[in-house]
């Protein structure tokens, strides 16, 4: 009986470590991609690296860019999709044109 006790709170401790890995693994993959995405990546490149995004939302009245900026320039048109992949304390925001180009991006923090 100890053994079994053991067994599976080794187990359970292992499944706990993989978890919490994975979820770092993906967090440092998107914060990576965000920091190094430029004006005219394509969507493509984007979902190739993080997959498929966990929101699509309305585009904002605002073009974004490294967060929030004193006079940020307006969306006229530019977006048509802005798409979030969340994380536990923040998210990470990517806007598309309609050409599929980023036009803007944006990270949430403490959400």
């Amino acid at each position: 009986m100890k053994q079994l006790a053991k067994l599976i709170a080794i187990s359970t401790l292992c499944l706990v470590v993989f978890v919490w890995g994975r979820y770092l693994f993906l967090e440092a993959r998107a914060d990576s991609t965000y920091t190094n995405a430029k004006v005219g990546d394509t969507e493509k490149a984007i979902v190739t690296k993080l997959g498929v995004p966990d929101q699509v939302l309305p585009c904002g009245k605002y073009l974004w860019w490294n967060g929030d900026q004193e006079n940020p320039p307006l969306n006229i048109g530019q977006c048509k999709k802005w798409v979030r992949y969340n994380f536990f304390l923040h998210a990470f925001a990517f806007v598309y044109s309609s050409g599929g180009t980023l036009v803007s991006r944006y990270e949430y923090s403490s959400e």
